[in-house]
């Protein structure tokens, strides 16, 4: 315990040291345009920067606890990592798989949250998708945190967003919000590949292209080019991130009651590191 104690604590020293240099250097995928821009952009080279010590720490230490371990196991195939990358994120492996080790860490807080709200927990995918995993991701439209979720759809599932605090970048109450959404769209829609769709196109766009076509299924509408050709890629991948993360998701299945009251880089948080 003594030596765990100690190497987190040159964990936080190194930390220290080296942000500095880091955050003179960092490529920003989304210029920060205010003051709390600033700080989340500011935020997220933290969370890299630790990231980056943990799993180092983790695979060189073998007293390592066995929920740090976890992020080594359950790898996906390297072969389809290798396919995903080239498909949905430039290529860049090495930037899945610590995308990959984020999401991991996260599953024990997501799956439960999104079990309670009456969602697959496979859909903790979504946010590989989305952001990557990174807690603090901004998206040039101004989308935050986890699920990506920008200000009015945020505040309509009864997150606080202001200057001074936004629950977009908390991890309990935003999941909890985005399963909400997630529900509702899929009541609304049908299918979870609608339910994707409309996530990431929006509501009225997903019912304007039924209303124009007249078929109330993802592939036809792609087909014919009735929605966004970001969606029409987006949903493929998140599809193929549930894979990737082990996990498949019935489409045709409803969800169940609450128990309780050319490049296409989706995640949206890029960073040379």
């Amino acid at each position: 315990m003594h030596s765990r104690e100690l190497q987190l604590g040159t964990l936080l020293l190194l930390l220290l040291v080296t942000v500095p240099a880091w955050t003179q250097s960092a490529h920003y995928a989304v210029p920060a345009a205010s003051v709390h821009n600033q700080f989340s952009a500011y935020d997220q080279v933290l969370s890299g920067a630790a990231e980056r010590l943990l799993l180092a720490s983790v695979q060189s230490d073998p007293t390592a606890t066995s929920s740090e371990l976890a992020l080594n196991e359950g790898r996906p195939d390297d072969g389809r990592l290798r396919r995903f990358a080239q498909r949905y994120w430039d290529g860049q492996e090495e930037n899945v798989r610590r995308a990959l080790a984020r999401v991991a860490q996260l599953r024990p807080t997501l799956d439960p949250i999104l079990h309670e709200e009456g969602i697959p927990v496979d859909v903790a995918a979504l946010v590989l998708v989305e952001s990557g995993g990174r807690t603090t991701a901004l998206s040039p439209k101004g989308a935050l945190g986890l699920w990506q979720f920008m200000p009015e759809t945020a505040r309509r599932y009864g997150l606080e967003v202001g200057p001074s605090r936004d629950q977009r970048l908390d991890i309990v109450k935003s999941t909890r919000a985005a399963a909400r959404y997630l529900h509702d769209l899929y009541s609304q829609f049908g299918t979870w590949n609608l339910a994707f769709a409309a996530y990431n196109a929006g509501e009225q766009a997903v019912q304007r292209a039924i209303a124009q076509n007249g078929a109330r299924d993802f592939d036809t509408l792609s087909r014919q080019h009735q929605l966004p050709q970001e969606t029409r890629n987006y949903v493929p991948a998140v599809l193929s991130a549930m894979h990737l993360l082990g996990g498949a998701l019935p489409v045709e299945a409803r969800p169940s009651q609450r128990s309780s009251g050319a490049r296409v880089i989706y995640a949206t948080v890029e960073f040379n590191n």
